[in-house]
């Protein structure tokens, strides 16, 4: 039985037993979730910090993101570049058999040549994701446009086709650019017009229309001599872009691991303690319960 001399302890057993279930409730939830709290009212002291830490996050994911996308346009880049180092190797040990004997006339070089040309214009024409990636900045149109070549255009010397000619080019000279981090911007890539290039499609060129002409085969030969020089260089150069993307990619998995770790520390419960403090709390509402249900009973009747 409540009496007036009771009810102040009995609402402040009621009052305790309550907390204690609420506190049963929060930590159920806390185990089964993981979580500290389901929003950030439940951290409120490290709300500020664990907003400035996803923010931090989400950046670094789309700079991922960015590194990745461009990574796979240089692997595609270095592919073409080695495809282009087996024609210009092949293109030599043609030239040698021509200009070594007699036999020019029977190694087929127009037919030859055609073939590498059009290789050539296709390997400088490869796109991904819609992209020309030999284009410069023009990257919605193919760079290599053999049918509009004009072998008189400006740089051109009738009497000296040994000159250098990349009026096969129809891209421009901007180089693609990205950013990778804050304060890092990467420009990257290489135009069908580089030398290196320009030089393998001028001995192609001059290999398909020698018709014997062992002048215009020397040319040619060492045209492709400068090409396989050179295409070393510029596969080198797409692959210290890589390089770059991979090392700030290093850096941003570095930083995200570390982010990842103080939003768990800052969020997630220690399950463990969590299910200790729950057993000791359970222990201590039953016990308050029974208190709660023995001063109910108390009578003066009992009492005496």
């Amino acid at each position: 039985m409540i009496r007036t001399s009771t009810y102040a302890l009995h609402e402040h057993q009621l009052f305790n037993a309550n907390r204690t279930q609420t506190r049963l409730q929060e930590t159920t939830i806390q185990i089964s979730s993981g979580k500290k709290s389901q929003d950030y009212a439940g951290i409120a002291t490290d709300s500020r910090r664990v907003v400035s830490l996803e923010n931090s996050h989400l950046r670094s994911t789309n700079f991922v993101k960015q590194i990745d996308l461009v990574s796979s346009r240089l692997t595609t880049m270095e592919s073409t570049i080695s495809q282009l180092q087996d024609i210009a190797s092949n293109l030599k040990t043609l030239l040698v058999n021509a200009t070594s004997g007699d036999n020019a006339d029977d190694l087929a070089l127009g037919d030859r040549g055609q073939t590498m040309l059009d290789q050539f214009a296709g390997l400088l024409n490869t796109q991904e994701d819609g992209r020309y990636l030999f284009a410069g900045g023009v990257t919605n149109s193919a760079p290599v446009a053999l049918g509009s070549f004009d072998p008189t255009a400006v740089g051109y010397d009738a009497t000296d086709p040994s000159v250098a000619n990349s009026g096969y080019y129809a891209g421009d000279s901007l180089q693609q650019a990205a950013r990778i981090d804050e304060d890092e911007t990467l420009v990257y890539g290489v135009t069908a017009d580089d030398p290196a290039f320009e030089a393998l499609g001028r001995a192609i060129f001059l290999t398909r229309g020698a018709n014997g002409d062992m002048v215009q085969l020397e040319q040619a030969l060492q045209a492709v001599n400068d090409a396989i020089d050179r295409l070393p260089n510029v596969r080198s150069e797409v692959g210290a872009d890589q390089l770059a993307l991979e090392e700030a990619k290093g850096r941003h998995a570095t930083v995200m691991d570390y982010i990842e770790q103080s939003i768990s520390d800052l969020q997630n419960v220690d399950v463990a303690q969590a299910m200790s403090r729950f057993s000791a709390d359970e222990v201590m509402l039953e016990a308050s319960y029974s208190v709660t249900a023995r001063l109910g009973q108390v009578s003066l009747l009992k009492f005496l």
